[in-house]
C-alpha cells in the first residue's frame, strides 16, 4: 500500500473540509450581520424604481408628497413617504427596530398590534409599501408623468362633536369609512381637513354667523376671544373643521377607533408623540420628553453616525449659488439631495446676508464675526466647536499692512470688507460713503465712490474681489490705482484651518461634557440670553453621533432659555454642542417635511446643515 499517497489525500480531504466550515461561517457571520440595521452599509432593497415623483394628485387636489414604484416579483409595489405619511395623511408612525420595516397605525382596531409595512430607501427619502392598505382601503391609483393620481372612495362624515371650544377643548369626527386627514395650527386658528363629504344637515350645525365664545374666557385676557369661530365647510370630497386656538393652547389629533378622530386642544398637552424610528443606516430620527426640573420640553431631532459609509454633512444656502437670500427649509432642501437638514448661522433679516463663518468644501464663503461658536467637521467623522477668529491682512507694494475686518459679511465696520463671487456676481455699498477698490490678480485696478446705500452695483471680478472701505479714509493713500497686493490669513484655532466644512452661529453650549455658555463673551445680548424661545442646536456624543436637535415651547409655556438648552442638550448625551439660529428660524427636515413643526409657521433661512446618503 502506497502510504505516501494514502496520507495525502486525507491531508487534502482535511484541508478541504476546513476552508468549506471556514467560507460557511463567514457567509453565517454576514448573513447575522446584515439583520443589525446598525452595520448594514447596503441598499435595504435591490430593486430598481420604476417610476419616482415627488407630487400626488389626490381626488383633485396637488400636494407636494414625495412617492415611488418598484417590482417585487409579479408586483408592482406603490411607496409613500413616511413623513408625509406621517404629516400629510394621517398615518401615524411607531418605533421601529429595523429601518427596513415601519409599523404604523391607520384606523386600526387595536392599537396595541400596529400593522407593520416594508419600507425601501431612495437618495432622498424613506418609502413605506402601502400598495396592501392601500388595495384594502379601496384606494385608486395610476401614474402619469412624475405624478401620481390617487383617488380614494367617497367617505361621508356622520358626527362632528365639539366640547368647550376654544379653551380645553375636544372635536370628535366620526366617518363611515377610514380615509386620509392632516391637522394644521397657526397661533390662532387650527384645521382638520379630511377627505371626505359632509351632508348639509351636518354643516348647518356649525355655520351659525354668531362667533363661538367660551364661557371660562374672559374677553379682558384675550381682545381676541369674541372673533374666535368654529366653522365646518364641506366640497369636492374634502371637509374642514376650522376652531379657534386660545393663546397658549396646542391641538393634537389622533386616530380612537377604526372610524373616528380626535382632536384634543389644551395647554398642557403632549403635542409630540414619544418614539424612536430608525431610519437608515446610521441615521435615527427621535421624539420624545425632556425633563428639567418640573418642565417637560418636546424635544425632536436626529441621531447621525458620520462614520456610516455614504453620509456627509454639508453647508447649504438658500439660494444657490449665492450668499444673498432666503428661503424656507422646506422648499431648498428637497433641490439640493440631501436627506435630512436643519437650519444653520444667523443671518440680518432685511438684507438676507449672513452674518457669521461659512466654509464649504475647504472654500470660505463668509468670515466669522464676534467671537462667536463654530462647529468644524470633515468627511473622515471629525468635529470641533470653538470659538472662531479670522485675521485677514493684505501686505501692499507700498509698505502697508492693511487688517480685513470681514469677508463677505453683513457685519459692517469701519475699516475694510472684502467681497468675492461668492457673495453674488455684484456689490452693492452696505453704507453711505464706501470707497471699493477692484483687486485683479492681486493688483488694485479700480477705485469707485459709493456715495449711498445701494447708489451703484459694481461687478466683483472672478480672477479677484472687492474691498469696501468704510470710514478710516486715510488708508485709502495706502493703495492707488496699481498698487500690487498679498492676502494673509490667519485662523484662531489654527487647527480649525483644517475642517473642509465650517458653519457658525453661538453660543458654544457644551464643551467637553461641561457647560460652557457665555453669551455675552461671543457678544450676544442680555434679553437675547434671557429670552425662552423656540430653539435648535447641533452637538455630538461620546461615541461619535451627531445630535441635531430641535426644542419647541413646553406645555402651557414657552421654548427653553439658552441656559436650559445648554441643560437640554447635555442630558441628552451630548459631550459637545453648539446653539443655532433659532425662534422661527427653527426647523429640522427629513424625507421631504418638516419633522418638528407645521411648514407654515417656519420663517425663512439663509443657511443650513444637509445630510445626504450617497450610494
Amino acid at each position: 500500500m502506497n502510504y505516501r499517497r494514502f496520507y495525502l489525500i486525507i491531508i487534502v480531504s482535511i484541508v478541504t473540509n476546513l476552508n468549506s466550515l471556514f467560507c460557511l461561517t463567514q457567509i453565517a457571520q454576514a448573513d447575522e450581520q446584515s439583520t443589525s440595521p446598525d452595520l448594514v452599509t447596503r441598499s435595504p432593497s435591490t430593486q430598481k424604481f420604476v417610476n419616482q415623483g415627488t407630487e400626488i394628485f389626490l381626488n383633485g387636489k396637488t400636494l407636494n408628497i414625495p412617492w415611488g414604484q418598484w417590482q417585487v416579483g409579479n408586483s408592482l409595489r406603490l411607496g409613500i413617504s413616511d413623513t408625509a405619511l406621517d404629516r400629510q395623511l394621517g398615518v401615524e408612525l411607531f418605533s421601529n427596530s429595523n429601518y427596513s420595516t415601519q409599523p404604523i397605525d391607520w384606523y386600526a382596531t387595536t392599537r396595541s398590534t400596529p400593522v407593520s409595512v416594508n419600507a425601501k430607501l431612495s437618495r432622498q427619502y424613506r418609502y413605506l409599501d402601502i400598495t396592501d392598505l392601500a388595495k384594502k382601503s379601496g384606494w385608486q391609483w395610476q401614474v402619469a408623468g412624475t405624478k401620481l393620481q390617487l383617488n380614494t372612495p367617497a367617505t361621508r362624515v356622520t358626527n362632528i362633536r365639539r366640547e368647550t371650544i376654544p379653551k380645553n377643548g375636544k372635536i370628535t369626527v366620526t366617518l363611515d369609512r377610514a380615509t386620509p386627514w392632516k391637522l394644521s395650527q397657526t397661533p390662532t386658528e387650527g384645521y382638520l381637513t379630511i377627505e371626505a363629504n359632509a351632508d348639509p344637515t351636518l354643516l348647518a350645525q356649525f355655520n351659525a354667523p354668531a362667533p363661538v365664545i367660551d364661557a371660562n374666557l374672559d374677553p379682558d385676557d384675550d381682545p381676541t376671544a369674541k372673533k374666535l369661530e368654529f366653522k365646518v365647510t364641506s366640497n369636492k370630497n374634502q371637509t374642514i373643521v376650522q376652531f379657534p386656538i386660545v393663546k397658549g393652547q396646542r391641538a393634537r389629533a389622533r386616530l380612537v377607533s377604526p372610524t373616528s378622530l380626535e382632536v384634543s386642544i389644551n395647554p398642557n398637552l403632549a403635542t409630540i408623540p414619544d418614539r424612536e424610528i430608525k431610519w437608515a443606516p446610521g441615521l435615527k430620527w427621535r421624539q420624545k420628553w425632556v425633563k428639567l426640573g418640573a418642565i417637560n420640553f418636546p424635544v425632536s431631532y436626529l441621531e447621525i453616525d458620520p462614520r456610516q459609509q455614504g453620509i456627509k454633512f454639508r453647508p447649504m444656502l438658500s439660494i444657490e449659488p449665492n450668499l444673498v437670500g432666503t428661503n424656507h427649509l422646506i422648499k431648498f432642501a428637497p433641490t439640493t439631495q440631501v436627506v435630512a437638514a436643519i437650519n444653520g448661522g444667523y443671518f440680518n433679516r432685511n438684507n438676507r446676508m449672513p452674518l457669521g463663518a461659512l466654509k464649504r468644501d475647504g472654500e470660505w464663503l463668509s468670515s466669522p464675526v464676534l467671537n462667536r461658536g463654530a462647529i468644524g467637521w470633515n468627511d473622515k467623522g471629525q468635529m470641533r466647536i470653538a470659538r472662531l477668529k479670522m485675521q485677514e491682512t493684505i501686505d501692499t507694494s507700498t509698505n502697508a499692512r492693511l487688517p480685513i475686518l470681514a469677508l463677505n459679511s453683513a457685519y459692517v465696520q469701519a475699516g475694510f470688507g472684502r467681497y468675492t463671487t461668492d457673495w453674488g456676481s455684484t456689490y452693492t455699498p452696505l453704507q453711505a460713503n464706501e470707497l471699493i477698490f477692484t483687486v485683479q490678480q492681486n493688483k488694485v485696478t479700480q477705485i469707485t465712490p459709493g456715495n449711498a446705500i445701494g447708489s451703484v452695483n459694481i461687478s466683483i471680478p472672478s480672477n479677484g474681489y472687492l474691498l469696501a472701505l468704510r470710514g478710516q479714509s486715510e488708508l485709502s493713500s495706502s493703495i492707488p490705482i496699481g498698487t500690487s497686493v498679498t492676502l494673509q490669513h490667519q485662523l484662531t484655532p489654527p487647527e480649525f484651518d483644517t475642517y473642509s466644512q465650517i458653519m457658525a452661529a453661538g453660543p458654544w453650549l457644551v464643551q467637553s461634557s461641561k457647560i460652557v455658555l457665555d453669551a455675552k463673551g461671543e457678544n450676544f445680548s442680555a434679553n437675547f440670553s434671557k429670552e425662552a424661545a423656540v430653539r435648535s442646536a447641533i452637538g455630538s456624543t461620546a461615541t461619535g453621533k451627531i445630535l441635531l436637535v430641535t426644542v419647541h415651547p413646553h406645555p402651557g409655556g414657552k421654548g427653553p432659555t439658552l441656559a436650559e438648552m445648554a441643560q437640554l442638550i447635555y442630558q441628552m448625551g451630548a459631550v459637545d454642542a453648539l446653539n443655532l439660529d433659532g425662534g422661527s428660524s427653527t426647523s429640522l427636515y427629513l424625507g421631504g417635511q418638516l419633522v418638528d413643526r407645521a411648514s407654515a409657521t417656519a420663517a425663512r433661512v439663509h443657511n443650513a446643515i444637509g445630510i445626504s446618503i450617497e450610494p
